[in-house]
């Protein structure tokens, strides 16, 4: 049996392929406090109420679970709060930022 060491780097086109708004909005998400809001590229943003958060493998977290400063894609809904959040890796960063 083989046992070489397996470069997490080689999964990040899988990571990519998750499906990301056409044009979210683009910032570094600061740990929510629970007070219904969030800090976003130093921007305090209100949450919705049906405000959804998903990691890198796209499973939905609790805000709270957050502990570090994380770069997000967000949308927001039609009174301006903050509806679907994405921690995005730095592979999807790198896209991103390409397009």
């Amino acid at each position: 049996a083989q046992n070489a060491a397996v470069d997490p780097a080689q999964y990040d086109n899988y990571v990519t392929q998750r499906p990301l708004p056409p044009e979210p909005k683009q910032g570094v998400l600061v740990p929510p406090k629970g007070d219904r809001k969030v800090l976003i590229g130093g921007q305090s943003l209100v949450l919705s109420p049906v405000a959804q958060f998903r990691n890198e493998q796209n499973l939905i977290v609790m805000p709270m679970a957050i502990q570090k400063n994380q770069d997000v894609v967000y949308i927001t809904d039609n009174f301006g709060s903050v509806s679907r959040v994405w921690l995005v890796s730095a592979a999807e960063n790198a896209a991103l930022q390409k397009n």
